[in-house]
């Protein structure tokens, strides 16, 4: 069912000082597939520096975005300042590091008008400050005991119709105010429409407000003792349960709600086909210990086997070092140009130049002290170009979903090729083959760089053996495209 877009959708996003993940948020907004929107920011009390940037946002899509500013009062007078100057049929939150999927308003919409009711929030995938998955949450029809047992309701994930928020603004508390609200809300309609499709991805920041136990704790007691008017021992029990039942929520948000997702490995780089935007890695240890930063991305990603660890995955386990992949890669004489991006190397470049016959456009990549940083790199690649990456994993994996991320509607073709660069092109001693049929190359390795590259390797090993007895590889599946 294919609504019209008659209504008019304001959205609501209170700001205060977000300096990594805005851009993104507001991205997801400006590329919903339904247009009718009114985007309303309000400004709650951040430094000059952001508060000329959204002047700025606002000059640029003056008929959509609505800047206010106005002194710290947080997050939930915010929106209930938002909420007084909207406009909207319907009303969506979102908060600034959240980020939604391009269809989220017009499906929900869609579903608001199917089963006629006037709220419904969706379900979420949850990640952290550097892009890590960490599960599921799947949203459900909720009663007001439902409810009051477990906040089981996404913020960035509601639409709303506008005369009801209208009736049931925010309170004033540090967190749960949307708890409060839902509450409110709950009392006139008897219940909250869940949808179990994922509509958005929410961050789980550490320093964030709603991160602190304590408060969480403190803020709860309130809902029930003063805004539900629970008496003591009623408002303490409750909050006890809302904390066991928390803990039940984040363990099947973690390990039961993931669906299983597939990659894609390759046995014979020969069998590459250059027909959609990729990201070629290699599935070792270091690749599947941080395989949950890869997750939501999995679509993009092929691998090649260059490890033995992946021996515990896959069947058909067919060892190719990284140094044979740059030298048996056939690519189509059509790609337009050829990128390295990273750390500078003359042979490296020359290397490259002469095998493929075409000038290495090269693009330093400065240190990435916080994965993180890596959302803030920006270059603009051409379309049908090649671009190799030689860094180490996982950075190398991040800044090419990155690249992918900031050249939309291209064809990019990125090769994750790390020490592999350096042996092919001679800059490193190629590891001897008794010892790379022993699978010892990570000791070779540790002939330079022995601090780094031990205490690189520990934390390498941990999370692999982590995710390994956590069962965490139950939730991927390996398909061999030959």
């Amino acid at each position: 069912m294919e609504h019209n877009q008659d209504e008019l959708i304001s959205v609501i996003i209170p700001f205060y000082n977000e300096e990594n993940y805005f851009d993104e948020c507001l991205e997801s907004v400006l590329n919903q597939t339904y247009q009718n929107l009114e985007i309303i920011i309000i400004n709650d009390g951040s430094d000059k520096f952001f508060e000329e940037k959204l002047k700025n946002l606002q000059l640029k899509y003056s008929n959509i975005i609505k800047v206010f500013n106005k002194e710290n009062e947080g997050a939930g007078y915010a929106r209930n300042f938002g909420i007084q100057k909207s406009k909207g049929d319907y009303i969506a939150f979102l908060d600034a590091d959240d980020v939604w999927l391009p269809f989220k308003l017009q499906h929900q919409l869609n579903l608001l008008k199917k089963h006629k009711v006037d709220f419904i929030h969706g379900s979420y995938l949850i990640v952290d400050e550097s892009e890590n998955f960490r599960g599921k949450f799947i949203a459900k029809n909720l009663n007001y005991n439902q409810l009051i047992a477990s906040c089981d309701v996404g913020l960035s994930s509601v639409l709303v119709k506008s005369d009801l928020i209208k009736r049931h603004l925010f309170e004033n508390i540090s967190t749960k105010e949307d708890y409060v609200c839902w509450l409110s809300i709950i009392k006139e309609i008897n219940e909250l429409y869940g949808d179990d499709k994922t509509v958005m991805k929410y961050r789980n920041k550490k320093k964030s407000l709603s991160s602190n136990i304590f408060i969480k704790f403190i803020n709860a007691f309130k809902v029930y003792y003063i805004y539900e008017k629970k008496n003591s021992f009623i408002s303490f029990y409750k909050t006890i349960n809302l904390s066991i039942n928390w803990i039940s929520k984040s363990f099947n948000m973690i390990y039961n709600n993931p669906e299983k997702i597939e990659f894609n490995y390759l046995l014979d780089i020969k069998n590459l086909k250059f027909e959609n935007s990729f990201i070629l890695s290699a599935l070792n240890m270091a690749s599947l210990s941080n395989i949950d930063l890869l997750y939501l991305n999995h679509r993009e990603i092929i691998f090649w086997i260059d490890g033995y660890c992946a021996k515990f995955l896959i069947e058909n386990y067919k060892k190719t070092p990284g140094r044979l992949i740059i030298k048996n890669i056939e690519v189509p004489k059509s790609i337009s140009k050829f990128y390295l991006c990273g750390n500078k190397s003359e042979p490296q470049i020359d290397y490259l130049e002469k095998k493929f016959h075409k000038k290495i456009n090269f693009c330093k990549v400065s240190f990435f002290n916080r994965l993180k940083d890596i959302n803030k790199f920006e270059i603009d690649i051409d379309d049908n170009s090649l671009v190799i990456i030689n860094i180490s994993t996982p950075k190398q994996e991040i800044l090419a979903i990155r690249i992918l991320k900031i050249n939309p509607n291209k064809k990019i073709y990125i090769l994750c090729l790390g020490g592999g660069m350096s042996m092919i092109s001679g800059e490193e001693k190629i590891v001897p083959e008794k010892i790379e049929r022993m699978n010892l190359e990570w000791l070779w390795r540790l002939r330079t760089n022995t601090i780094f590259r031990l205490k690189r390797l520990l934390m390498t090993f941990y999370s692999f053996i982590y995710k390994k007895i956590t069962n965490y590889f139950n939730k991927i599946d390996f398909k061999n495209l030959n």
